[in-house]
């Protein structure tokens, strides 16, 4: 089925609706007609095997119409399961077998703990698991979940057999580790016994403890808070003082919505030996979360508010969470990116009309005009937003649709074949580029020979145009090549209209012939769709994915958006995302159809999701979405400020755009890393007398280590993070928080 037949039926209801006559194709053209001369050497040599003719002839000669699938996103990002009635209570903890914690080992080692952290859970239904290990994953943090219904805890469970202690710090999902047993009974999971040997354990090595979500009562112990009888709901906002800014030290100040979380606002009582310090509260002035210091000396913090990874509240306070568990000094990172990739740069793609939900005939490019609003648009998203100050979008080009012997000029008014290619010359140096081969074929069923010259013609145009390409990485038409595609595509419609129904048939069908061809071409990281499942890796949320069949391809997984591939304008991106979303569309979700800047709104909330936990995949659109649709507007710029206002009304911690040959290495690196300390070869020892990290690569070879908390390295907000290339065991200086 061809796309505009797709598209077609996919939005009927928007024909049926529409009593407006469909506009005429809107064609923006790149300059106008004039008579230039043909150079001699304008077809052929220069790789692009298009011959340089006047404007008025370039639709005929670049009018492929691209097939990029329109992925369905979910349009709300929470999922069903919310701790809207996540009710805790006063506990009961049963008598233990001991009247006493047991004394400690002979060769304690209490100033030496591993860099690791323990996740104590209460067992089947406990809500806060998922919270306390995404917050530990998007730090890179190493931990082990302790079943607290199931295993009993003793000294063995905390305390290594030279002495040193498991673990730096622990989190307990629930600061009493309760089961509702009948019904208003609140049950722990550990016995008087078990709680007196993790405290011990906590005083003696000075490892500090995270209630993530705790009625703030008395047992199994007091931290000087008292819930306001009444005051419990579901829906407040959170704001953190002067002690809460020293603990989240990313934030704004600005008050954190808390929305579908079940929380108890409370008071602070004076309680011997106990010293307690609020942290955030609510409007009303009523704590929601707290240090405090018990008689033994153990350091703890409580929040009074229930968590989902998905909840915005759990996704701005996770980062200071971990640093303040941590004291800041950890395996691993916790950074924040904004990556935005622009496909099919040069070409010509499909333009939706908005009235009819077809496609108009002829198909959409960029103009030169917008190219030089596209380079504004970013140098205006860097200077409103000193969160995204190194903010680029990466520009994956098809060198098929350029013009290579066309003169470098801003100036819009010049005699050129191609003022896109003209302009784009100009501000080559404004943006990262990256190969998306030479004509945007199909490279599922593809010879070796073709594919090498889709992929090395692509870089012949490349450095013809003088463009700083990022010369490892590729990203294939339609992520095509890696295995999600037709199964019974025999490779003879490469390069036509049809639009085939796809399958994730995984990475072993991959196609053997680009994998060759992109290595031979220096190639080492390719982008995956981070929607299809084969592409991405579920077991690890920040990681890349080796390929299979290949040692030298890496693949990064990229984020589809709501802002789809034929939009150009406002009313066109509102149309096709109702025609799938609204009542009457082929996944209706709302019981209207959003506006423009409503469909924003949402959009926004997904990217805002996944700067904050960490993630350095990119998301990608294409080039009708940076039509100049009003001066100094596209819908691709909209989308970057809708994401980056809601983000830096919270957080000030940078974010980071890479260029994808960086982007590729520190995926890569982060990977390696993060598989290693699955495997259990990479630890860390924190030897507190010393001050130092003993790192050790408990395998042959070498692998990369990131210590934040290093007291060398670079800066990333408040904490220096250090990356080591370790082979064998390296000491590390460090400096605590």
């Amino acid at each position: 089925m061809s796309k505009k037949l797709l598209l077609s039926a996919l939005t009927l209801s928007l024909l049926l609706a529409s009593c407006a006559a469909p506009r005429e194709a809107q064609v923006t053209p790149s300059a106008p007609a004039v008579d230039f001369p043909v150079p001699d050497d304008a077809a052929g040599p220069d790789g692009s095997g298009q011959t340089i003719v006047p404007r008025s002839d370039y639709n005929r000669d670049h009018s492929e119409e691209h097939n990029d699938e329109i992925t369905i996103i979910p349009p709300d990002p929470k999922p069903g399961n919310l701790p809207t009635r996540a009710r805790l209570g006063e506990a009961t903890v049963l008598k233990g077998n001991r009247l006493s914690a047991q004394a400690l080992p002979a060769n304690a080692q209490t100033d030496s703990v591993n860099l690791r952290v323990l996740v104590i859970s209460s067992g089947a239904g406990d809500f806060g698991l998922d919270s306390a290990t995404a917050m530990l994953q998007q730090g890179g943090v190493p931990f082990d979940v302790l079943d607290a219904s199931q295993v009993s805890l003793g000294q063995g469970n905390l305390i290594n057999t030279d002495g040193s202690g498991k673990y730096q710090g622990v989190v307990l999902t629930s600061n009493a580790l309760v089961a509702e047993t009948s019904p208003g009974v609140y049950t722990s999971a550990l016995d008087s016994s078990e709680w007196d040997t993790l405290f011990q354990y906590e005083a003696a090595y000075k490892v500090r403890q995270l209630a993530l979500y705790g009625y703030p009562g008395v047992a199994p112990e007091d931290y000087g808070l008292r819930a306001v009888a009444g005051a419990e709901t579901s829906t407040t906002s959170m704001t953190p003082n002067a002690a809460g800014k020293a603990v989240f030290k990313d934030l704004t100040g600005a008050a954190l919505p808390v929305q579908y979380a079940f929380s108890y606002p409370s008071t602070t009582v004076d309680i011997p030996g106990v010293t307690t310090t609020p942290l955030l509260t609510d409007p009303q002035g009523r704590v929601l979360a707290a240090t405090s210091t018990a008689a033994d000396g153990r350091e703890r913090l409580l929040v009074t508010v229930a968590e989902n990874p998905y909840l915005r509240h759990t996704q701005l306070m996770s980062y200071g969470l971990v640093q303040w568990l941590t004291r800041g000094v950890h395996l691993g990172e916790h950074r924040r990116f904004l990556q935005v990739d622009i496909d099919d740069h040069f070409s010509a793609g499909d333009h939706l009309n908005a009235q009819t939900g077809q496609v108009y005939p002829q198909p959409f490019r960029l103009s030169g005009s917008d190219m030089l609003s596209v380079r504004d648009q970013q140098t205006g998203i860097g200077q409103a937003f000193p969160v995204a100050r190194n903010f680029r979008y990466a520009m994956a080009f098809n060198g098929g649709g350029a013009f290579p012997n066309a003169p470098a000029s801003c100036n819009l008014g010049i005699s050129t074949p191609d003022l896109l290619t003209s302009v784009s010359k100009c501000v080559k140096g404004s943006f990262d580029w990256v190969n998306h081969t030479r004509d945007h074929l199909r490279m599922d069923v593809m010879d070796l020979a073709t594919a090498k010259t889709q992929l090395n013609g692509n870089i012949t145009i490349a450095n013809k145009l003088g463009l700083p390409v990022s010369r490892k990485a590729l990203v294939t038409g339609e992520h095509s090549g890696l295995g999600n595609m037709d199964p019974n595509d025999d490779g003879t419609q490469n390069d036509n209209g049809t639009n085939p129904v796809k399958q994730d048939l995984g990475l072993g069908r991959s196609n053997p012939n680009l994998l060759s061809a992109a290595v031979s071409a220096g190639m080492r990281y390719i982008a995956s769709d981070h929607s299809v499942a084969s592409q991405r890796d579920d077991s690890c949320a920040g990681c890349g994915v080796q390929h299979p069949l290949n040692a030298n391809i890496f693949l990064v997984p990229r984020w589809p958006t709501n802002v789809h591939y034929h939009v150009t304008t406002p009313d066109e991106a509102a149309a096709s995302y109702n025609s799938i979303y609204a009542p009457g569309g082929i996944r209706p979700y709302w019981d209207r159809a959003l506006s423009y800047d409503e469909i924003m709104d949402k959009d926004s909330d997904f990217t805002l999701n996944h700067i904050l936990g960490g993630q350095a995949f990119p998301h990608y659109m294409h080039q009708p979405n940076l039509r100049q649709y009003a001066a100094g507007k596209s819908l691709a710029s909209d989308w970057a400020r809708a994401a980056l206002v809601k983000y830096s009304q919270y957080s000030t911690l940078p974010l980071n755009t890479y260029k994808w040959d960086q982007l590729g290495d520190y995926m890569k690196s982060r990977t390696l890393e993060e598989k290693a300390k699955a495997a259990g070869t990479l630890r860390g020892v924190w030897n507190r007398k010393t001050g130092a990290v003993t790192l050790s690569n408990l395998s042959s070879g070498t692998v990369p280590v990131t210590l934040t908390g290093a007291n060398a390295g670079s800066l990333y907000g408040a904490y220096k993070t250090q990356v080591v290339t370790l082979s064998g065991s390296k000491a590390v200086p460090v400096t605590p928080q």
